[in-house]
């Protein structure tokens, strides 16, 4: 397996800016502002977005952002503590009871993306399951009961197993952050690796692993594996499934931005998704 980089231009409005901001039970997430403050003009949707989808919404004009992992964006919309306009999140099945149409319209992989300067760089290059059972490599990853990437991340170490990986091992050594964060910890150097998505590593501009197609959530025909593997969840049990991105409008004033997000496929692919050719789709959610 080879490592991929790619530059990422990011396309960010003039003076633009990432503020913290707390949800649900206190996990952290980002809002995105323009011009130094929050804009919440009749003109302008509010969108709730999943946290890997932060820096592609950000460059979609038309809606304040806020980002969070998307079963906390989830739980803020389940407990009335916030009412988007759009709602997009990195699994379409945690539409469940919020809306009865979704919009898929990206996918995505799971990677180890690594600090370039890490003195483990080029071991996880060349054999990244082995360097990361070393004890002295600091792995980091999200929440599994905060957003798909956490608990893709999980399941991908489940299925992983069957190749000898030490996946409990690796789980309950690693470090754990939000979303919003995490990318930001491997690039300060508090970490020497971190499972994250193709789009976050590109986004960055960090090197990554490119996992093998059993166990990164990439490739449809897989689905019948991905399956095999689940992970209990308080309220829900998730099973192993293709990486969807789902978005829908939950009022009129975010229509218009949901349909510039998801046709502008050029846009996608630039910040690191995959954007199959039957996309966008619209179905019921499942």
């Amino acid at each position: 397996m080879t490592s991929t980089r790619r530059t990422f231009v990011r396309r960010v409005a003039t003076g633009g800016l990432a503020v913290a901001t707390l949800g649900t039970a206190g996990v952290q997430g980002v809002r995105f502002v323009t011009g130094g403050e929050e804009r919440s003009t009749t003109d302008e949707a509010k969108a709730l977005v999943a946290g890997s989808l932060l820096a592609l919404a950000s460059d979609v004009p038309g809606a304040s952002v806020e980002a969070h992992g998307s079963l906390t964006v989830r739980n803020l919309v389940v407990d009335g503590a916030r009412d988007p306009d759009v709602l997009a999140l990195a699994d379409p099945t945690l539409f469940e009871g919020l809306a009865t149409n979704v919009t898929l319209f990206a996918t995505n992989a799971l990677v180890l993306a690594y600090n370039p300067d890490s003195a483990y760089a080029d071991a996880l290059d060349s054999d990244w399951a082995r360097t990361l059972e070393r004890d002295d490599v600091r792995l980091g990853r999200t929440d599994p009961k905060a957003d798909p990437l956490g608990y893709r991340t999980v399941l991908a170490l489940q299925l992983a197993e069957e190749a000898g990986l030490a996946a409990p091992t690796l789980l309950d050594d690693s470090h754990v952050f939000p979303e919003t964060a995490l990318v930001r910890a491997l690039e300060a150097g508090k970490l020497d690796a971190a499972f994250v998505y193709t789009n976050m590593a590109v986004e960055h501009d960090l090197p990554f692993v490119d996992l093998p197609s059993a166990i990164d959530f990439s490739d449809p025909t897989e689905a019948d594996r991905y399956a095999t593997a689940s992970l209990a969840l308080p309220n829900r049990t998730v099973h192993g499934a293709p990486i969807r991105y789902g978005v829908t409008a939950m009022t009129d004033a975010g229509s218009a931005w949901v349909e510039s997000l998801t046709t502008d496929t050029t846009r996608l692919r630039d910040h690191g998704f995959t954007v199959p050719g039957a996309y966008p789709v619209d179905q019921p959610v499942e």
